[in-house]
């Protein structure tokens, strides 16, 4: 059984190297990766603070401060707050944290509620973020119910904001904690560290030969720099560098002429990659399990807004 102490998970490692045995769990990764993807395409600005490694985690510890102060009836997050906390945790300085709470707001992610006070006005998430946090979660639970059928996604999908708001906190903490999550090997890092890489990364694993899973090789679809970087809007410079260091890694490579062929993924990228979505995974199960253990969740929960219209169209592709 995993437990949390401390915002450490006992039992964790044990789980992982069960989900990385497990015979459908490439194939789910995949989907997963897949499932990015599709989110992106809908809501690109939202996808686009979880694919990175340091957004991410700041995204993770602001949420968590933000339904902690919910719960505890003092709703709302401040620009010094937003910035204290990502430095507390040790993710940026305080100028990268003070311009990603004004990117997030100018972008609508998060909204101000009340007077403009600057630095010291309340912030919220905006409904779009409620939603597309609501996403990640059903996405990532989708992976877990198809190891070990259950319901988790579609608990999720109705629990509401109450059920978030449980899990968000125990989760942010777990991966704050997380040594791999932290510091992931370099061959997932070289994506990890740069914006858009974990969106790159995705299409490339989503893109791998589902038969060359046990190969040391798996040949993908991508077959120039500039068809990988246009949906992520970046630029083909920024996308090559980032091919460049996996490259240099021996985490990818061309199978013929660089450009104009097929990448390959090595099984060892390929295998980083997982380790990591199964770390990810095994602490979402914990926390959302223990959230809904004899709860009764179908009950007593705050609804959520109505979704917008652009989730619609946010489906697991399995």
């Amino acid at each position: 059984m995993l437990t949390f102490r401390g915002g450490r998970m006992d039992g964790g490692s044990l789980a992982v190297e069960g989900y990385l045995a497990h015979p459908r769990f490439a194939g789910l990764v995949r989907a997963l990766a897949g499932g990015f993807l599709g989110a992106q395409q809908v809501v690109p600005r939202l996808v686009t603070q979880f694919a990175s490694q340091q957004r991410c985690l700041i995204s993770h510890a602001a949420l968590a401060s933000y339904f902690r102060g919910m719960l505890g009836g003092k709703p709302g997050l401040t620009q010094r707050d937003f910035v204290e906390n990502a430095l507390a945790h040790g993710l940026s300085s305080r100028n990268t944290a003070a311009a990603f709470f004004a990117e997030a707001l100018y972008y609508g992610l998060i909204r101000i509620t009340g007077p403009d006070r600057g630095r010291a006005s309340i912030a919220e998430p905006a409904p779009e973020t409620l939603w597309g946090m609501c996403e990640w979660y059903r996405l990532h639970l989708a992976v877990i119910d198809g190891l070990d059928g259950g319901s988790r996604a579609a608990i999720m999908q109705s629990g509401g904001i109450t059920l978030l708001a449980a899990v968000e906190p125990v989760v942010a903490d777990a991966l704050l904690a997380s040594p791999l999550i932290r510091n992931p090997p370099s061959t997932y890092a070289v994506f990890a560290s740069v914006d858009e890489g974990g969106s790159l990364m995705d299409r490339l694993i989503a893109g791998s030969d589902p038969t060359a899973d046990l190969e040391e090789r798996a040949v993908t679809d991508v077959t120039s720099v500039s068809a990988l970087a246009k949906p992520f809007n970046i630029s083909r410079t920024h996308a090559g560098r980032t091919l460049a260091g996996a490259i240099a890694l021996g985490a990818i490579g061309w199978t013929g002429v660089p450009g104009r062929s097929p990448l390959w993924l090595s099984r060892a990228f390929r295998e980083d990659y997982a380790r990591v979505q199964a770390t990810k995974l095994v602490i979402i199960a914990a926390a959302f399990d223990a959230a809904t253990a004899g709860a009764g969740v179908g009950s007593g929960l705050r609804a959520m807004p109505a979704p917008p219209a652009q989730f619609e169209g946010v489906r697991p592709a399995w």
